[in-house]
């Protein structure tokens, strides 16, 4: 097929009002292209923050429809002046200068002088041939004459120190310079590909700004794979797009990215849990006698999850118990629920032949059809030889089919949905908005996830609204949670589900898990302690797998490591919960790469094997059964968490790890919430709140926690002086609150004021002690 292409080269014209700037540029085509001027616009909505787009077929609509944007999110009321000099357009916001060749085109982001993102026109090799398409449109000769737009795009500079993140949850490198990346939603069949499940088109650099590329269609990443001194970004599609953030502070750029593309609401603190499952518990039976064991064997355990055995046989997913292996449901969930367990249920969006709900939706029209108005039926959708056809989130009537189906579900006490799938849909497909596969592909599964999430919210209330889901695209991150899908049994398997999930973080995804243990087969004994160490160290925590993954399973060794990791995860809950809802406030993630906090330091730039939780917790997960591991702290003094051992950072340790140990590190000057480990997680603010003051080289330390029953995040300070140690505590509700700092024993200690005595035994309220070297104090 004959391909040609159309290069903006020129601006003939511009007019600006206000914040919005208009561009009517001349181009540079071949003669089988019908001359033509393209517009290229320009949209700030703060001093920071603009859009950009360059349209190849300006005669017909733009009109955007999903994913939705709350640009009131990030406009800001600013001046901006434009001005032309030596034949360019200057567009000075005030905090940014957007650069604009006039007589030949050229397009750059300045900040007081110096380059941040310049588009590339000249990168030629050897024979002066251009190795990257600038700005412009490509088109296909279709049938010998007519032209069609194929593609639009450009090409931008690359520093020779720069580096790139994000795109989404990808396995591969952390640092995606020098990667060629597909953003197309594909069933990876593992994690060490680069292909995924959650394409998000928006990355980080840090020269300090973030682009998102304002698309459903396949956009393809070129980040310095054919040249290292450009990275490439097209689409296909007859528009190109992209909002670009300025931080030059990840934070900074992250927390407008998702201002504009949503923030997740706080799931329940019981989804924070952990979660217990397999592929899968085939019978009542069965997974009452797991919950029965989960309680003999003392392991911390909120949620229990049902795999595709719930439904018939050849029957998933059409929502309909199998009432013989799972007699009297409701029944089932109310013991369930008075041992402190939540019940979450498997589905697809794929509805197989041969079923009631196939009939209906087929007579009713809910499914996508294929191009003939007939229901787009596929082979071996799911679980086998199952044929069944999409189920259409186009379609407000289909969109509340679905939804009545989860209802009575929802009423008879189920919690949660695992949305799993939702990465099928073929490009010839149609939708009842008219678009076809090619536009919807990416864009299904946030409408799939999104109408399960609003029936969970809808029946059983706002605050309790929660998916688990797999596939994600710009803006999913407002439905959570989410996991990482099948990765291996293998060790390699293991560190790419913390590639994916760091990557996910810097895409907007506040909340991720893994399948601790691995998917497909069975992990030994070894890689299923270290992994759940990890796992129950993520901001969310599911076993899954496709052979039993209850840690009894493993070995005495392996259950003692599960045992004492969900102890350490339960007493964290309040320093987990409160950046739950950090994240929904500021949209900031949970688990962090090191160069989120820390993006001045080069030796967290491709660091991709440790991680923080929150700002105050660093995690280095081992991938081997035993050893020593090598952990990179960060500027500051770190504490081990299990030895208190102090280290001054901006340096590697060697660290042993055996079997039971996986390091893990307080950054001193913190002060990290926790309570009494317990077997399920209760609502409300625990009764008894223990406050971990990790002091620094002055002696104060200072942290946030997330007062549940206030709905405040409470400020917290811990500081000595003159002899006096004096603990600022705010309004929390706590009934019972405990300080324990390190450091030197004080002459004396008051709490908001209030001066209170020492005592030599066990403190009770208004009293501190001294016990083995650490400050008790009990408000």
């Amino acid at each position: 097929m004959t391909s040609e292409r159309i290069t903006v080269a020129a601006v003939d014209d511009y007019s600006v009002d206000g914040t919005d700037v208009t561009l009517d540029c001349a181009t540079d085509a071949p003669e089988t292209a019908t001359a033509r001027t393209l517009p290229v616009t320009l949209e700030f909505y703060d001093p920071r923050t603009f859009r950009f787009a360059l349209r190849a077929n300006p005669e017909v609509s733009a009109n955007r429809q999903y994913p939705e944007f709350d640009e009131d999110a990030v406009a800001e009321d600013f001046a901006l002046d434009a001005t032309e000099t030596n034949g360019d357009l200057v567009l000075d916001t005030g905090e940014l200068q957007v650069v604009v060749g006039l007589d030949e085109w050229s397009f750059r982001v300045e900040d007081d002088g110096e380059s941040i993102l310049r588009e590339q026109r000249r990168d030629l090799d050897v024979f002066a041939r251009s190795r990257v398409e600038p700005l412009g449109v490509t088109q296909e000769e279709i049938n010998h004459n007519p032209r069609r737009v194929a593609e639009t795009g450009t090409a931008f500079g690359l520093d020779p120190d720069e580096k790139l993140y994000g795109a989404g949850e990808q396995f591969v490198e952390f640092d995606r310079r020098g990667r060629e990346i597909d953003l197309w939603h594909e069933e990876p069949l593992g994690t060490e590909t680069p292909r995924a499940y959650k394409n998000v088109p928006f990355h980080l650099s840090t020269k300090g700004y973030g682009m998102l590329v304002d698309t459903t269609a396949r956009v393809h990443y070129d980040f310095g794979k054919t040249s290292t001194a450009s990275a490439s970004v097209s689409v296909a599609d007859d528009a190109f797009a992209f909002v670009f953030f300025y931080g030059p502070e990840f934070d900074d750029v992250l927390r407008r990215y998702t201002a504009l593309t949503g923030r997740p609401n706080r799931p329940p603190k019981w989804s924070f849990g952990t979660w217990m499952s397999r592929l899968g518990y085939e019978s009542r039976d069965q997974l009452e006698a797991i919950a029965d064991r989960l309680r003999e064997e003392r392991i911390p355990s909120d949620v229990l999850h049902l795999d595709p055995f719930w439904m018939r046989d050849r029957s998933s997913t059409d929502l309909e118990w199998d009432t013989e292996q799972f007699p009297d449901p409701e029944g089932m969930i109310e013991g369930l629920n008075e041992d402190g367990f939540h019940l979450s249920l498997w589905e697809h969006p794929h509805i197989p032949v041969g079923t009631d709900a196939f009939d209906e939706a087929a007579r009713e029209g809910y499914f996508v059809t294929d191009g003939t108005g007939k229901p787009y039926v596929m082979d071996n959708t799911c679980q086998g030889d199952y044929r069944g056809a999409l189920v259409d989130f186009t379609d407000p009537d289909a969109v509340e089919w679905w939804k009545d189906k989860h209802r009575s579900l929802l009423e008879m006490g189920v919690d949660v949905f695992k949305t799993d799938y939702g990465e099928y849909v073929p490009e010839d497909a149609v939708f009842a908005n008219g678009k076809n596969g090619q536009s919807m592909h990416n864009l299904y599964p946030y409408l799939y996830n999104e109408a399960v999430y609003e029936v969970v919210g809808e029946v059983n209330g706002e605050d309790e609204g929660i998916v688990w889901g797999r596939s994600a695209w710009t803006g999913s991150q407002r439905f959570p949670m989410h996991w990482g899908g099948d990765p291996q049994t293998t060790w390699n398997g293991m560190s790419a589900a913390l590639r994916g999930g760091l990557s996910a973080s810097l895409s907007g995804i506040a909340y991720w898990s893994h399948d601790i243990g691995g998917f497909r087969g069975t992990p030994t004994d070894a890689l299923y302690a270290r992994w759940s160490q990890f796992g129950l160290l993520s901001s969310n925590a599911r076993c899954h797998g496709t052979t039993p993954r209850e840690p009894w399973e493993f070995g005495e060794d392996a259950l003692d490591v599960f045992r004492e990791y969900s102890r350490v995860r339960y007493s964290l809950l309040p320093y987990i919960y409160t950046y739950a809802e950090i994240a929904t406030r500021t949209g900031l993630p949970v688990i962090r790469p090191l160069v989120l906090e820390y993006q001045d330091d080069p030796n967290t730039h491709r660091l991709d094997t440790q991680y923080l939780v929150g700002t105050d917790l660093l995690v280095a997960p081992v991938f081997k059964e035993s050893g020593t591991r090598d952990v990179y702290l960060p500027e500051g003094e770190w504490v081990d968490f299990w030895t208190d051992e102090r280290y001054e950072g901006e340096r590697t340790v060697g660290v042993d790890a055996p079997l039971e140990i996986m390091p893990m590190f307080v950054r001193a000057g913190s002060v990290v919430p926790r309570r009494e480990p317990t077997e399920t997680v209760r609502a409300g603010t625990p009764e008894s709140l223990t406050l971990d003051a990790t002091l620094d080289a002055e002696g104060a330390a200072s942290g946030r926690f997330y007062d549940v029953d206030g709905d405040e995040l409470v400020d917290v300070a811990v500081a000595t002086e003159d002899g006096t140690l004096s603990v600022s505590l705010g309004e929390l509700t706590a009934d019972a609150v405990t300080v324990e700092a390190d450091g030197a024993t004080p002459d004396a200690v008051a709490v908001d004021g209030a001066t209170f005595e020492r005592v030599d035994g066990t403190p009770t309220s208004g009293e501190w002690t001294v016990d083995d070297g650490s400050v008790i104090v009990v408000a």
